[in-house]
């Protein structure tokens, strides 16, 4: 093997071990220091919680996907047809 078989080899290590060292940092679970930190990120998710608000009054559909996930949190399962739903199996 030449020389730039080897360098070649070394990038393609580098950018796989440098890949695998990223994926590491980013699956680590987010770690807060103090309460100043803490009520930093209380604020943007407060900040989230109000543009979703603004996003239910603009796309009512938005709106019924929010609630969809909130009942089903809550083990609730609507069984009520509604009218854009497939047909039951076995129903005529």
């Amino acid at each position: 093997m030449s020389a730039i078989d080897w360098i070649g080899l070394g990038i393609i290590a580098l950018v796989i071990i440098g890949g695998l060292l990223l994926l590491n940092q980013i699956t680590k679970p987010y770690d807060v220091k103090d309460e100043e930190e803490f009520q930093r990120r209380k604020q943007l998710g407060a900040r989230t919680a109000g543009l979703m608000g603004l996003q239910q009054i603009l796309d009512p559909a938005a709106k019924k996907s929010v609630e969809v996930q909130q009942d089903l949190r809550r083990g609730i399962y609507d069984d009520e047809e509604e009218p854009d739903d497939p047909p039951e199996a076995g129903a005529r």
